[in-house]
Parts: structure tokens; sequence; C-alpha cells
């Protein structure tokens, strides 16, 4: 199909933007990797680069498509951003100097066959089958995150934290990665057990846990994570927490030094009430890096007019 065949029209409405949390996280069978008890941190020795990858969307506008035969399909035209923050532990840092970003913006629609066009206003053009706000975040997620990820690792740092769930592309990596999950929903934890996050103090982490597959593709890339809470600071409740997690590709013992590595030193990046209303899960470098991104993504009142008028609205 070529869009010139089809009526397109902008809804001055936002498409919802959906959480990758929604669809990262699922019911499955856990093992614990170490005994049940509390375990502390241990902060590097010596200085170490540590890199924080994130990406941001925004939704420009909402459209609907129509085609000769009347049936109808839903999109958008969205900015993206993914990026990432290199910091070396105990040295001053140039912000500016550690920031690296890709920006892209595409037109996604909902439609079943092939769209001919490339670009439309220098939004590329891609399609889905399913719902249009999931596949958004899964190239934002599955692509650009990943290559971020992959561009910051030839800067060789120590250990790389990725904002949400590992991404099953980087399952291959020898390098140190580890998910950071802010927004926990389910607790992947044996039941007996729970109580465990619960009594944590701020430093210390949960036992690493080992998870089976969460997704379709997962289970046939026979991709298992390990995964642990770490405390982030004083106060009780699920949201004084943040829940990590690595490949199991990587040797126990392996897994263990990152774990006890992340539980030193995450809490002191530990954001405040008046610094991030997501406080103190969201942290000061993701803060910093979501402020940096979304600066680039261009403006926004200018970019609707520019949809607009190309619809003549």
């Amino acid at each position: 199909m070529k869009l010139r065949d089809v009526e397109l029209a902008i809804m001055p409405w936002d498409l919802p933007d959906v959480e990758s949390v929604e669809i990262e996280e699922s019911p499955q069978v856990v093992d614990l990797a170490e005994e049940p008890r509390a375990y502390k941190g241990k902060p590097p020795e010596e200085p170490i680069k540590i890199a924080f990858v994130d990406g941001v969307r925004r939704t420009e506008y909402a459209v609907y498509l129509v085609d000769r035969e009347g049936s109808s399909y839903s999109g958008a035209f969205v900015s993206l951003a993914s990026g990432s923050i290199l910091l070396e532990l105990s040295s001053i840092n140039h912000v500016r100097d550690s920031l690296d970003y890709i920006m892209e913006k595409y037109l996604v629609v909902n439609y079943p066959g092939s769209l001919q066009e490339e670009e439309v206003l220098g939004f590329k053009v891609r399609n889905t089958e399913g719902d249009v706000s999931s596949y958004i975040n899964y190239i934002l997620r599955e692509e650009m995150e990943v290559q971020s990820t992959k561009e910051v690792l030839k800067q060789n740092p120590d250990l790389v934290i990725c904002d949400g769930s590992l991404s099953y592309k980087l399952k291959n990596l020898s390098h140190p990665i580890v998910g950071y999950v802010k927004t926990i929903k389910k607790l992947f934890i044996p039941k007996e057990h729970t109580n465990l996050i619960q009594e944590l103090n701020v430093g210390e982490r949960t036992p690493i846990v080992k998870v089976h597959y969460q997704r379709t593709h997962e289970e046939e890339e026979k991709v298992e994570r390990y995964t642990w809470y770490v405390k982030l600071s004083e106060g009780t409740g699920i949201s004084t927490v943040a829940r990590l997690e690595t490949f199991s590709t990587l040797p126990l013992e392996e897994v263990v030094r990152i774990a006890n590595l992340t539980t030193g030193i995450l809490y002191r990046f530990a954001s405040k009430p008046f610094q991030d209303v997501r406080s103190p899960q969201n942290l000061l470098p993701i803060g910093k890096l979501e402020k940096f991104l979304r600066s680039h993504l261009g403006n926004h009142t200018f970019i609707r007019r520019v949809i607009e008028r190309a619809f003549h609205m």
C-alpha cells in the first residue's frame, strides 16, 4: 500500500505511552542461587567507570488511516532518543562530555500489509500488525537502546547499567551489563522469602535468584537471568528498592561480584524527592540522561505545526 492511496488524518490527542514494564515481567519459576539472607554491598576499592543507558519517547501526533476499501488503521508520529552517560566514581566528571545519544523519528502504523513509502515529513515509516504503542517501545528498547549499549561498550566501562529489563539481544556480550528495573509489579522471589526485601537496610541486597524465560522469543533463545533486589533509601515499602538483573550466561561467581558491586554503589546515586518525583528509584545519572535526551527531540510545538500544515489542520 502507498500512503497516497489512503486518507490520513491526525488526531489532536496523544497516543497513550505504554510502559515497557507492562510487558517485561510475568510469572515464572524462580530458584534461589544463594542462601536466603541479606547481603551487604561491596563498593569498589579503586575508581571505576560506570555507564548508564536509557531511552525516551514522545508522541508528536496520533493518526488514523482509511484505505480505499474503508478499512481504518491507527498510527502515530513519534520522536525517540536513546543514549548513555559515562561516569568515573570518586572523580570530577564533566557531564556534558560524557553524554552520547542517537535520535530517530518514526511514523508507526498498525497495518497488516507493506507500506512502500520509507519516509513521511522526515519520519521513517514502520508498520506493525500489533499494538502501535508496544511496537514503538520495541523499537526504542530492542533497537535503539541496544545500539547505545554497544556504542558505550567501546569506551570499555567497568559496568553498564541499562534502565529497564535487559534486551535478549545483549545476552551474548561478555561485558558486565545489568538491567535496572525501578517499577516493580511482580516479585521474583519465593513467597516464603519475601520478608527479606522488607528487612533490607540501605546498601544491602537480597540473595540472587535465577529467573526462567519471561517471553516466548526468550524461550526460543534460551534466555535466563539472575536477579536481585537492592535497598536504595531509608523507609518501608517496595518504592525504596530496585530490581537488578543480568544474564545467566555469566558464571555465578561473576554475578555475585556484580551484585555486590551494584549494591555497594547504587544507593549513592539515589535521587531525593526535591530532585525527582520518582525518587529514590530514578537514579540521578538516569534522570540527567533523560533530560538530555528530551532536549534533543526537537521543539514539540514546531513539529506538531509541521504535521498540521501537511494535513491541512
